[in-house]
């Protein structure tokens, strides 16, 4: 690592971290558009002035959601109230309340529903509230869902699956049901009366839908040549939101003070965001700034970091989670270095805390979550949290921030649930890595991993559906590119002159562009998939049912015939990358 790298380390205060997610917890909830939002705005900007900034902030609309009340009243043998939360894009019910039937779906996955009729009633569903789990019930009829918890908290969640502010008729893709969710222990008691009878249930709630003018706070860090790393962040919160994500926000802006120490001497600058919308608009924040900064972004952003629930108490393991391939060396190398932990050990903690829906790609790579508003750009993305380990107490494997807490997005998110020592390290962690973006001769990427995505997302689709598509053919035109992008970087190591290590970064973020879009996105460049459980590869999914359907059918014809189509946009970006990397080579 470099001077300026242990540097940065060695400024990280653990007094202003403090400081400040001491301040940003004493707000409340910071709900996207509220008033506690632009105090918290305010905050960051007022701080980065006194950095030496000339923040910016972005003022626009977005569309958002956020429960102002929610009850639930059980009828079974007896009536009792319980106690529950809304969610946001729940659908508000009538003044009375909505009153139907309770049938208990599980999971509330799509075979949790055979052999159930729900049309018009209330399901009850073992899990959080999710796009998932809502979308799957809306479309089997369900007019409401009582969620719960794992334990004595309530989470406040959102359920819509359309990633950002809607287009066109987006909003129509969002499902109406009106929901709920309690704890573990009264939902056991509800699926107790269930076995005794018939039970039903009113659920009252008063959810906004609707635009709000929210502010995205900016700064930037110049470097010497106009390329830089995206860092972000979301300020917005349910609860207090202590470390999700308060100490994300705090973190952000330590990141900042301390990186400035190095104002012209940086060859790559550093922008720094903090996204709204993030817990009430389905990341709109990052996507707006993504829809907005299309272009630069394609043509000078390095990576984007994504900061999210860093320094939480008992967080000891280090989990390299949504980083791209190209930069997953790099990420786990310096994870290592920093902590001390070791890419086994977080591989291994990562397999426990949760695994992708491929069969092959690894588990580390980006999901849809946590801001990834950046496919589209085809940015590279990466991140490393600190996680409780899956033997914690405090563990919940149905949480997905504050890292793996029970706590998460719920009133037991307050002040006391971080640890500054931990969000001290993490933001060293975090100093190093993008000092050596910052810094770096020749970007530390490995581009030929990215092709290596490409044929293990492959080789599943290949096993399944090989019988009926062209893949080998793909295949071997992915291998040969591997074997270019391997030449290709063995020819830039050598490169010491800004000349050409410049002219070797950008066709290195150039190729990135090109492959990472269809690797992650099934939608175009320009538009947005919904935020639903995807894999890589995603337009090639319907390629696993065609072993299901008869040969014969017009359903297995017609699927052939569109993932044909698919196969020629993949070709044709493997083709669009071996083209820059022949060209690179001759040069």
């Amino acid at each position: 690592m470099t001077d300026m790298s242990e540097m940065a380390r060695k400024t990280v205060s653990a007094e202003a971290l403090i400081d400040t997610v001491r301040h940003l917890c004493s707000l409340g909830e910071k709900v996207s558009g509220s008033t506690e939002e632009k105090k918290a705005c305010d905050h960051l900007v007022n701080k980065l002035r006194s950095y030496g900034y000339e923040p910016k902030v972005h003022v626009f609309e977005s569309y958002i959601s956020y429960p102002r009340s929610a009850g639930l009243t059980v009828h079974g043998e007896d009536d009792y109230e319980l106690e529950s939360v809304g969610v946001a894009f729940g659908l508000s019910t009538p003044p009375e309340g909505f009153t139907a039937d309770l049938v208990t779906v599980g999971d509330g996955n799509a075979a949790d529903y055979e052999g159930k009729d729900v049309v018009g009633r209330i399901v009850l569903i073992s899990k959080l509230p999710s796009p998932n789990n809502a979308v799957i019930a809306a479309a089997h009829g369900a007019k409401g869902m009582i969620c719960m918890s794992r334990g004595h908290q309530r989470h406040k969640m959102i359920i819509t699956p359309v990633w950002g502010t809607p287009e066109f008729n987006d909003v129509d893709k969002i499902p109406r049901v009106h929901v709920v969710s309690v704890t573990k222990p009264d939902g056991e008691r509800i699926m107790e009366d269930l076995k005794k009878g018939p039970v039903r249930a009113t659920i009252h709630a008063d959810t906004f839908e609707g635009w709000r003018e929210v502010r995205l706070p900016t700064a930037e860090l110049k470097g010497r040549e106009p390329l830089y790393s995206l860092v972000g962040a979301h300020y917005c919160s349910w609860f207090e939101g202590s470390t999700d994500n308060v100490t994300g926000d705090a973190c952000t802006l330590e990141l900042a003070r301390v990186l400035k120490q190095f104002d012209g001497k940086l060859r790559y600058g550093l922008k720094f965001a903090w996204w709204p919308g993030h817990s009430h608009g389905r990341y709109s924040g990052s996507t707006w700034y993504a829809d907005t900064f299309f272009h630069d972004l394609r043509d000078n952003a390095i990576v984007y970091f994504n900061i999210d629930s860093p320094g939480v108490k008992g967080a000891t393991v280090y989990v390299p989670r949504h980083q791209m391939a190209e930069v997953s060396e790099y990420n786990e190398k310096m994870t290592e270095e920093v902590t001390g932990w070791t890419t086994v050990t977080s591989s291994n903690a990562q397999l426990a805390l949760g695994k992708r829906t491929d069969k092959y790609v690894s588990s580390t790579r980006p999901a849809r979550a946590a801001d990834q508003s950046f496919w589209g750009v085809g940015l590279s993305s990466m991140s490393v949290y600190s996680m409780l380990t899956p033997e914690d107490e405090n563990r919940d494997p149905n949480v997905g921030g504050s890292g793996g807490a029970w706590w998460w997005h719920s009133e037991h998110e307050t002040f006391d649930k971080f640890d500054p020592e931990i969000l001290v390290q993490d933001t060293k962690l975090y100093a190093s890595i993008l000092t050596g973006l910052s810094t770096a001769d020749v970007l530390p990427f490995n581009l030929s991993l990215i092709a290596q995505d490409y044929l293990d997302a492959m080789r599943e689709y290949d096993e399944v559906a090989g019988d009926h598509l062209p893949l080998k053919q793909t295949i071997a035109k992915v291998e040969e590119l591997k074997g270019q992008l391997d030449a290709l970087h063995a020819k830039s190591a050598s490169l010491t002159s800004n000349v050409a290590t410049h002219r070797a970064n950008t066709v290195f973020l150039r190729i990135a562009r090109t492959l990472n879009p269809v690797l992650y996105q099934d939608r175009g460049d320009f538009e947005h998939d919904p935020a639903l459980a995807a894999r890589a590869l995603p337009s090639l999914t319907p390629a696993l049912k065609l072993p299901q359907l008869s040969p014969d059918s017009d359903a297995h014809r017609f699927t052939v015939v569109g993932l044909k189509r698919r196969l020629n946009r993949v070709e044709h970006h493997v083709e669009e990358a071996r083209r820059l990397v022949e060209e690179a080579l001759a040069a």
